[in-house]
């Protein structure tokens, strides 16, 4: 270095001067990179300066100075340097790790000046229900509406398709409600007959649905059928209890007239044997002989009736015992088959359920959410990326965006109202910043 004092002082101004510009550049920089995390896919522009006392001036490191983009793993690969893991660290942290880098590795009395700025930002996308889905850069103090209006701003389908598929599948969706309403009508009356329950224990599900009316009309028509049902069931078990009683006092009947047509049979045998031999000793007439004879045939035959009767009377209290049992069989079997056929199409009716709302969802042009009746209103949802993975978040019009951000934009409609008229009256939205309308 020149030892004129002249000549130092001019040393010592162009120094300030670049040593001013550095520090411009970083802190314009900074403005707006001081407070953002280094993420995949970010692109900086990295400045490294030395001065060098030989020469008395500032030496700008071509070789290690340029524009670098963070990997996916948040790395960057500088030379001499080597593969640094930046993610997650400000731009003067970066800057910061690379100057105390090259004064370790390079041996350098000083460390180098290193100045980093944000070259280009990993871009936010904007998918749903905008003109333009799509990747678009990012910039400091971006708010989603201005990302809205980045893709082109709300979808509107032209006038003659405008919700028309949307209409159906919500007309199809109205059905399925009250579907579902009648299914978990029937399936609480039907489990309290399986379960032989005094009365029907209707779900909150049911009870507690907006539609008053429909619920009111599904639970008077279950009753009633339950009631209905449960009254010929009793019918038919007094009918059979009545004919079992009938047999059994017909069996007492003939038990008795058995028992006493065997007590004449016996007796008749007896004077049969006395007159036989009268007629042999030809005291008595053979005519009276016969007539005694036949007699006791009769007898014997009316007694072999009696059993024919109480054999056939034995088997009809059987089979109506048995049939007093296979009603409660049978309508347990009955109501058990109609009470898993139920299950199986509520299961269905759900499923259904659950389609159409993704279809109106993959559709982006209406999803349930809480509006005024007649009015329709922006629903937004932010997918960010942080270490344990992507999460959702509800957002505003003026919620910030970070790089890398996902926005979604539903048009949010009151479906509610539309499935649960009854509840339409009562609804209110609060907008953004808490405006109640």
């Amino acid at each position: 270095m020149s030892s004129n004092p002249i000549a130092r002082l001019r040393h010592a101004r162009l120094a300030a001067a670049l040593l001013a510009g550095a520090a411009h550049m970083f802190f314009a920089a900074g403005a707006q990179a001081d407070d953002y995390r280094l993420a995949a896919q970010t692109k900086i522009h990295i400045s490294i300066i030395q001065w060098n006392p030989s020469k008395g001036e500032y030496q700008r490191w071509e070789a290690l100075s340029g524009d670098f983009l963070v990997s996916s793993q948040g790395t960057i690969g500088l030379p001499v340097v080597g593969s640094l893991d930046v993610s997650g660290k400000t731009s003067a942290e970066v800057a910061a790790q690379i100057s105390a880098a090259l004064h370790d590795k390079m041996g350098l009395i000083s460390p180098p000046e290193v100045s980093i700025e944000i070259a280009q930002y990993p871009s936010i996308y904007v998918v749903g229900a905008v003109t333009t889905p799509g990747a678009y850069q990012f910039r400091p103090d971006l708010t989603v509406l201005q990302a809205v209006a980045l893709a082109g701003g709300r979808y509107r389908p032209p006038p003659e398709k405008a919700g028309q598929s949307d209409i159906s599948l919500l007309g199809e969706l109205t059905t399925i409600h009250t579907k579902q309403l009648r299914l978990l009508g029937r399936i609480a009356r039907l489990q309290a007959e399986l379960g032989g329950d005094a009365e029907i224990h209707f779900p909150a599900e049911l009870t507690g649905a907006g539609a008053r009316d429909l619920v009111d009309q599904i639970m008077a028509l279950e009753g009633t059928l339950f009631t209905a049902r449960a009254n010929e069931k009793t019918r038919q078990v007094d009918k059979l209890s009545d004919l079992r009683d009938m047999y059994t006092r017909e069996l007492d009947m003939l038990a008795t007239k058995s028992k006493d047509t065997g007590e004449e049979i016996t007796q008749t045998e007896t004077e049969v044997a006395k007159i036989t031999k009268l007629v042999e000793q030809g005291i008595v007439l053979s005519s009276r002989w016969s007539e005694l004879r036949r007699v006791l045939g009769q007898m014997r035959a009316d007694h072999a009736q009696g059993d024919i009767d109480a054999m056939r009377a034995r088997q009809g209290l059987s089979e109506t015992t048995r049939q007093e049992f296979s009603v409660s069989d049978q309508r347990q079997t009955e109501v058990a088959t109609q009470l898993r056929d139920a299950l199986s199409e509520l299961a269905e009716v759900r499923s259904r359920e659950y389609t159409i709302r993704q279809l109106l969802l993959a559709a982006s042009t209406v999803v349930p959410g809480a509006t005024s009746e007649g009015s329709s209103d922006l629903k937004l949802v932010i997918v960010r990326q942080d270490r344990q993975g992507p999460k959702e978040m509800n957002a505003s019009e003026t919620t910030s965006l970070v790089p890398g951000d996902v926005v979604k934009v539903y048009v949010a409609t009151s479906m509610q109202d539309i499935v649960d008229p009854a509840t339409s009256q009562q609804r209110t939205t609060t907008r953004p910043g808490g405006e109640t309308q």
